[in-house]
């Protein structure tokens, strides 16, 4: 019954389709909440509800994983505009819809946090603890997103309003505040989930991934909801965006140096039940039931492929045959002329109800990633190793691993670009790389050349705030924010 009642209330909540009224609950589920807060199975039913609602098609089921910012990124044969052209009827609606979406799941978040630390004592097993750090650590996470899609990329000047954050549940239009103060809050809520999350023990934290909570399973399949080691993640990749590269990489390697988790081995990406996530790296994912389906409908068109039936393009991203990215996620499609990913092709290959409906959220080879650009500049040879080793366990075969001993910043550089894109190919991470680097041009999608570029405007890389927000949004006037 309980279930039920969590499903109408999240219904109710997301149905408001104005920008300005995405905070406004209707006062006929508020008994529905009352009655939900009063239990320990309420308040996760409350939590389950809130992750039902990550996997929208309009959040990570779809647009902010694997759909329109890899055509964003020039990853696929389609683009969803032509020249980023925001305001075209074709695509605000699928921005809008990511921005109201987006903040109707933060009110359901907040939701939970509005009650949760004064009825700790409906938990056993610090399990309260661990329910309110998932639930910052998801209000950050979500937060963050927001910030990297509708506010102009971080400069040092981070005066100019961005975005709201939404910390509340109650009727109010929040006011839009600096980038620099979204990234405050950010890392207020990440610190005190942090905390929790050790205080009470995160199952993760003994070093399995995977574990049963004695329970009701609560705390089963730690990679699959937001947890310690997720939480040490994002900060890595908050401080990355933000050029604090020496936290960004205290964080990263902390994750690789303490966290649980091991690379893929070779063994497990074929056969019948081969593991195309890699799942042993996956820090945070989720659960998608319907992945199966968005995988035929999307996949096997033509927009989402990379190129002409012979791999000619995939080859040329994925730089050698050898490449676990490439010889076991892409597969040629010769009959219909194109190349696409296997990545989320999961439905025949596992027993594992989790493996078959899996988007990864932040993964291991990231954190070697923003590792390695960190040490760039003052230790290049710890960059190289950290490149090698990620190679490593890619298939690459030659001594040096295709990253030469003698190469300059600029090359180092690039090479993490290059593997950024491989790395996270359809997981929506390549266009905010670009972003965070702000580069004035990107790989461009062709079948027949892989040095064809897109030229980019910085305005490119953020995208409209909704209609209905810039008419009744809380935005002030100012460019100082509060």
């Amino acid at each position: 019954m309980k279930k039920v009642i969590y499903s109408l209330l999240t219904a109710t909540l997301l149905g408001f389709s104005a920008c300005s009224e995405w905070l406004d609950v209707a006062p006929s589920t508020e008994k529905d909440r009352d009655d939900l807060i009063e239990t320990e199975d309420g308040f996760k039913q409350m939590l389950y509800g809130t992750y039902i609602n990550m996997i929208n098609p309009s959040l990570y089921g779809h647009q902010l994983t694997y759909g329109m910012f890899e055509g964003l990124a020039r990853n696929y044969v389609w683009t969803p505009i032509q020249n980023y052209n925001y305001l075209s009827t074709d695509i605000r609606p699928t921005i809008d819809a990511i921005w109201s979406t987006s903040y109707n799941n933060i009110a359901n978040v907040n939701s939970i946090l509005k009650d949760i630390e004064t009825r700790k004592s409906l938990f056993s097993n610090g399990e309260g603890d661990i329910l309110e750090a998932e639930a910052l650590t998801m209000r950050a996470f979500t937060h963050f997103d927001l910030l990297r899609i509708f506010a102009p990329a971080y400069t040092g000047n981070e005066k100019t309003v961005a975005i709201p954050y939404v910390e509340t549940y109650e009727r109010v239009r929040y006011p839009h505040i600096t980038e620099e103060n979204v990234v405050k809050k950010i890392f207020t809520d990440l610190d005190k989930a942090e905390k929790l999350f050790k205080d009470a023990g995160d199952p993760i934290l003994s070093g399995r991934t995977t574990t049963s909570s004695g329970k009701g399973e609560f705390l089963a399949n730690r990679q699959y909801r937001f947890n310690y080691w997720a939480v040490q993640a994002l900060k890595a990749r908050v401080y990355m965006y933000i050029n604090n590269k020496t936290e960004a990489l205290n964080y990263a390697m902390k994750v690789i140096e303490e966290g649980p988790f091991a690379w893929v081995d070779a063994s497990v990406l074929t056969g019948d039940y081969a593991d195309r996530v890699f799942t042993s790296e996956l820090i945070c994912a989720l659960n998608v039931p319907k992945l199966s389906t968005y995988y035929d409908t999307y996949f096997t068109s033509e927009k989402y492929s990379l190129s002409d039936g012979w791999g000619i393009y995939g080859l040329s991203v994925f730089e050698d045959s050898n490449d676990y990215r490439y010889l076991y996620l892409l597969k040629n499609d010769k009959k219909n002329n194109k190349v696409i990913s296997s990545k989320y092709d999961q439905k025949p290959h596992s027993t594992s109800t989790l493996m078959k409906e899996t988007v990864p959220l932040i993964r291991l080879g990231e954190m070697y990633l923003i590792a390695a650009e960190c040490n760039i500049t003052q230790e290049p040879n710890e960059a190289i190793r950290l490149l090698r080793e990620l190679k490593l366990h890619r298939g690459y075969l030659s001594a040096d691993k295709g990253i030469a001993a003698d190469a300059s910043e600029t090359q180092l550089l690039e090479y993490v670009r290059k593997e950024t894109r491989k790395e996270t190919y359809a997981e929506g991470q390549t266009f905010f790389m670009y972003k965070r680097l702000k580069l004035n041009a990107i790989p461009e999608f062709s079948p027949w050349s892989s040095s064809m570029t897109t030229l980019m405007k910085p305005e490119y890389y953020t995208l409209p705030l909704p209609e209905d927000e810039k008419e009744y949004g809380n935005i002030p006037s100012s460019q100082t924010g509060n």
